[in-house]
């Protein structure tokens, strides 16, 4: 019995010479995925959207609630900083009260409340980038000058030319 090849062009454009599987393709191109049987869940990147973080956002995109936000938002970097903190305070209360929920039920699951944890922990880690990052920001607002050595300058260039010329 001859074994049946895949065929698909390949990346030199030759045919695949795996073996293929019940649907004419091999594992690499095709053989085990169908798709989903039911058209209507057939939605694009967004039938796999879980948390959002990846998705692409454009500006006419937004809803009216979205665009009243987007005006609102401060793009000075103190700000951002010292808002992305709190919410960051309120991120970690969230989440110990999911733990405290957890813990009330009949049966916790200890890898749920353990799992909870280590977000806690990871959100605690970029809290202290923020505290860094806050700290940088102050250095760099402190360092700025305020005009005085400028006019301190332009004084002693004054003298120089009164007295030296």
């Amino acid at each position: 019995m001859e074994k049946k090849l895949c065929g698909a062009k390949t990346r030199n454009s030759e045919p695949c010479r795996k073996a293929a599987l019940a649907n004419g393709r091999c594992r690499l191109h095709g053989g085990k995925s169908t798709g989903p049987k039911d058209r209507s869940k057939l939605k694009g990147n967004k039938n796999a959207l879980k948390h959002g973080q990846y998705e692409a956002i454009w500006l006419d995109t937004l809803t009216e609630e979205e665009r009243e936000l987007y005006v609102l938002v401060s793009t000075d970097p103190t700000a951002q900083v010292r808002n992305r903190f709190k919410l960051s305070e309120i991120r970690i209360r969230r989440m110990m009260e999911r733990i405290k929920q957890e813990q009330q039920k009949e049966k916790p699951n200890p890898a749920a409340i353990r799992a909870i944890e280590e977000a806690i922990t990871r959100v605690e880690m970029n809290m202290v980038n923020l505290i860094r990052e806050s700290s940088r920001l102050l250095e760099m607002q402190g360092n700025k000058s305020d005009g005085s050595l400028d006019k301190l300058a332009e004084i002693l260039d004054q003298a120089r030319k009164k007295y030296f010329n």
